[in-house]
């Protein structure tokens, strides 16, 4: 029997190349702002709502893949506009994907695929065009965003180090084995921290260190919900990563599982707290 052939790069080794590729990709896009932005969020959202569709079809769940995907991409690319624009495109995508569905299958069990479906746009589309919407903000935008992704990024390597270091304690199990209230509270204070240093270091973001302290515990808390919730639904989808398009991490919704309830926080909290 032929001796198992070893990958040509280590998981580390693949984390590193899509990052050495990926991040000056993001910060271009970034940077150029505009349609720009709002063409790539489309195609991310494509790509992203695509993998969890048929995450959720795997978990027994029915839904309308390719109406799905329309929709999405249009309520991300809607964004280029208004944010009132991204709620009609997707109130009007809501009443056409459920009529187009009844008409089809003419049966009542449309309506629960619609429901899925529903849930899947709203999950991937509006934190996508949220970031558009962000970006828009020529004052601060590329600030907010920065803030946005360091956050996070930041949660997932406190919560990994802490709960790698002394977790103990598993805090769900059931959903994902590794994860440990250690690794948890290393994450929440890693993102506060981050959260302050950021915003001390941007000139143009809100300067009071309290209201960045609320921050970094909201996306602490949230940025490590969304990623159980992705856990769950792979569990219940019987699969380990959402897909393969980015070598060492899986698939897209496996990167934006946090940045899915990040992304909509911090577009709030850049309307509510006035720039410097």
């Amino acid at each position: 029997m032929a001796a198992n052939k070893r990958p040509l790069l280590s998981n580390f080794q693949s984390r590193l190349l899509s990052a050495i590729v990926g991040i000056p990709i993001l910060a271009g896009v970034i940077l150029l702002g505009g349609y720009v932005i709002a063409a790539v969020a489309a195609v991310v959202v494509l790509l992203v709502l695509r993998e969890l569709l048929v995450l959720l079809r795997r978990a027994d769940w029915g839904v309308f893949p390719n109406e799905g995907l329309a929709w999405g991409a249009l309520v991300a690319a809607a964004a280029a506009f208004d944010g009132g624009i991204v709620l009609i495109v997707f109130g009007t995508g809501a009443v056409l994907v459920l009529v187009a569905g009844l008409a089809y299958r003419r049966s009542a069990v449309a309506v629960a695929d619609w429901f899925f479906t529903t849930l899947g746009v709203a999950y991937v589309a509006f934190p996508l065009a949220t970031v558009v919407l962000i970006r828009g903000d020529e004052v601060a935008g590329i600030e907010w965003l920065a803030l946005a992704i360091g956050a996070t990024f930041a949660t997932d390597t406190g919560a990994y180090a802490v709960g790698r270091a002394i977790g103990r304690h598993k805090m769900a199990p059931t959903i994902s084995p590794a994860k440990t209230w250690e690794g948890a509270a290393g994450g929440l204070l890693a993102a506060v921290a981050a959260t302050i240093a950021i915003v001390a270091i941007a000139g143009d973001l809100p300067d009071a260190w309290w209201q960045a302290a609320l921050l970094g515990v909201g996306i602490g808390v949230i940025g490590q919900m969304g990623d159980l919730f992705e856990s769950k639904l792979k569990r219940l989808a019987k699969v380990k990563d959402s897909g393969v398009l980015i070598p060492g991490h899986g698939g897209m919704l496996d990167r934006l599982d946090s940045l899915a309830v990040v992304f909509p926080l911090v577009y709030y909290a850049s309307r509510v707290w006035p720039s410097a």
